[in-house]
């Protein structure tokens, strides 16, 4: 390489820098989806009275989290595309659900998804929509997340078993230009 070669390479370099071009030293790491199902999950009788049940289903993320370096600054994202209740018996008294994910460690939770009765007919599913990407801050380096499913209206007044499904797409950027200079 000439000397008038290497100088104009670090001159481009340098305006690319001084212009604050930090996008050139990142990472992007994304799950377009990852399922999961829970099968037979039991629900008890409600009471007179009870206007609402809960259940938690462990989502797992495994390891995507690993090509993110510790000390970067990472952005993540959740974006619920599906989570579904599915039982043995009717569903149509139940007014309003949601599904939230807890913080690790917290009883604090993000809602990530709601369902709205809109008729009186009969049914045995519900099918909750997301409440577009959510930031997770650094849960997205947990192996799984909590999701919390938690339903309200006039809940059946025998024990029921239902099955859980949620699917989600995660995404995380890392900016590697405060760990390079």
């Amino acid at each position: 390489m000439t000397t008038t070669s290497f100088r104009a390479l670090l001159l481009a370099s340098a305006a690319l820098l001084v212009s604050g071009c930090d996008s050139l030293f990142f990472i992007e790491a994304e799950a377009e989806e990852i399922c999961k199902a829970e099968p037979d999950i039991e629900f008890p009788a409600a009471l007179p009275g009870t206007a609402s049940v809960q259940q938690t289903l462990t989502f797992p993320l495994g390891d995507f989290a690993d090509p993110l370096p510790d000390d970067a600054d990472v952005e993540t994202e959740l974006r619920l595309k599906v989570f579904e209740v599915t039982a043995d018996t009717d569903l149509s008294g139940i007014e309003r659900a949601s599904v939230s994910v807890r913080k690790p460690g917290t009883e604090q939770t993000i809602l990530i998804g709601e369902y709205r009765r809109t008729g009186t007919a009969p049914t045995q599913t519900l099918r909750l929509t997301g409440s577009g990407s959510v930031d997770l801050l650094d849960m997205a380096r947990q192996e799984e997340l909590d999701f919390v499913f938690d339903a309200r209206g006039s809940l059946p007044l025998e024990s029921w078993t239902a099955t859980l499904r949620a699917c989600a797409g995660v995404r995380a950027k890392a900016s590697y230009f405060d760990l390079v200079f």
